[in-house]
């Protein structure tokens, strides 16, 4: 069974939810687990765990756990977060999802950087995430990443 990590949330904000944390990993997780995937999420304390995900993990060391972890799966799936960078450090592509941050500025060709849509984007892409407002709408629908994860990588 090939493995895919999931690192659904970015950052914690103080005092609103973080504009780049997907709404719809359930789905995702739910059509994945469908497709006969071994499902991880990784993460850290305090996060919210997925359903019908095989294991979670928090707290790992960078360097050997989370590296050997990649190493070990088929494929992963992030938002906009610390994990998409690592993975592409290590080479390892995998598919990003996207709201308000531009992928051509801050995503990876070798990755499947997927969006809904450029109006979504927020004006000052360097800006501070708090003054950035959570919209449910920017998000792409679940099955529209299935379908194009399945394109790239099946």
């Amino acid at each position: 069974m090939k493995k895919i990590i999931i690192s659904p949330y970015s950052t914690k904000l103080q005092d609103k939810p973080n504009p780049k944390n997907y709404p719809y990993w359930n789905e995702i997780t739910k059509l994945l687990k469908s497709m006969n995937y071994f499902l991880i999420q990784v993460g850290v304390d305090g996060e919210e765990r997925l359903r019908n995900t095989d294991f979670f993990k928090i707290n790992l060391d960078f360097n050997t756990e989370l590296k050997e972890l990649l190493d070990s799966c088929f494929c992963w799936f992030s938002v906009d977060n610390f994990f998409h960078h690592f993975a592409t450090y290590y080479k390892k592509p995998g598919v990003v999802i996207f709201t308000v941050s531009n992928p051509k500025l801050f995503g990876h060709t070798q990755n499947l950087n997927l969006h809904n849509g450029e109006e979504h984007f927020r004006k000052d892409q360097f800006g501070v995430w708090s003054k950035s407002e959570y919209n449910k709408k920017a998000f792409i629908d679940p099955k529209k990443v299935i379908e194009e994860f399945t394109k790239r990588f099946q």
